[in-house]
């Protein structure tokens, strides 16, 4: 993988853990979508923190993240607010980038 394709990876990861803690923030509960919002932003963090040390231990997260990001993401894309949708749409941005990063491991 390119140190371009990295960053944008990396990039993704950041946007989606604003996004799921400002939602998680806004959202003023610790239940429901609050909840895994608080859950995908610590994991989408981390994730873009090993890769920016190339951690070969972020390979074992991808799939995490990715089911994280896709729960997030259906829960959050259920509400009618901004801050949801926002952090619908960069859940859902993170797990097809990281579904295209497995492929291209693989491949």
């Amino acid at each position: 993988m390119s140190s371009d394709d990295n960053l944008c990876l990396m990039k993704s990861c950041f946007e989606s853990s604003a996004a799921c803690l400002e939602c998680a923030e806004r959202s003023g509960s610790h239940e429901g979508c609050a909840t895994q919002c608080r859950i995908n932003a610590e994991l989408a963090g981390v994730t873009a923190r090993l890769m920016s040390l190339k951690a070969p231990e972020v390979n074992t997260l991808v799939d995490l993240v990715i089911k994280s990001s896709k729960k997030c993401a259906d829960i959050c894309s259920q509400h009618k607010n901004d801050h949801c949708q926002a952090c619908a749409a960069a859940a859902r941005n993170l797990g097809n980038n990281l579904r295209g990063y497995q492929e291209r491991a693989a491949g």
